[in-house]
């Protein structure tokens, strides 16, 4: 009996191999993600604290230059924000379109996948009926001595 072989056996395992490149480039995306939100979490943060240090000198009535250096300071974090708010939403975007990317060649490779299993039924069937049409033969020719002749 001969052996089964999937004409689109090279293209399955180049999907498949694609997809584990595209889940690994997926959760590195989703690490670099979750870092550059730590990032914008501390930057915040830090700006609210400068912000409440800011009004406590003024209450305080502290030298101007302080004063000024603290508004510097709390301008330079607020565009630090702004930079890392617009770099999340990069990586995001990202993120995004490596999912949607895994989507489309986890079906392709599914569908390559149920159409391997659609052809193997073919093929044993079609063994199954081979099989069948060479008992029938053995039987008949047991049967029927005259066909040896």
């Amino acid at each position: 009996m001969k052996r089964f072989k999937f004409k689109l056996n090279q293209l399955l395992k180049i999907k498949i191999q694609k997809e584990n490149l595209l889940k690994i480039k997926l959760a590195i995306e989703i690490d670099r993600l979750n870092i550059e939100n730590k990032t914008l979490e501390l930057l915040i943060s830090e700006n609210e604290k400068q912000k409440e240090d800011y009004k406590l000198l003024l209450d305080e009535g502290v030298c101007i230059n302080k004063i000024k250096y603290c508004n510097f300071y709390i301008s330079q974090l607020t565009e630090a924000i702004e930079k890392q708010k617009l770099t999340v939403n990069i990586i995001r975007e990202n993120v995004d379109k490596i999912r949607s990317d895994l989507i489309i060649i986890l079906r392709e490779r599914k569908i390559l996948e149920k159409y391997k299993e659609k052809q193997v039924a073919i093929f044993k069937n079609e063994a199954l009926k081979e099989e069948q049409k060479f008992i029938e033969e053995v039987i008949n020719y047991r049967n029927n001595p005259n066909l040896a002749e």
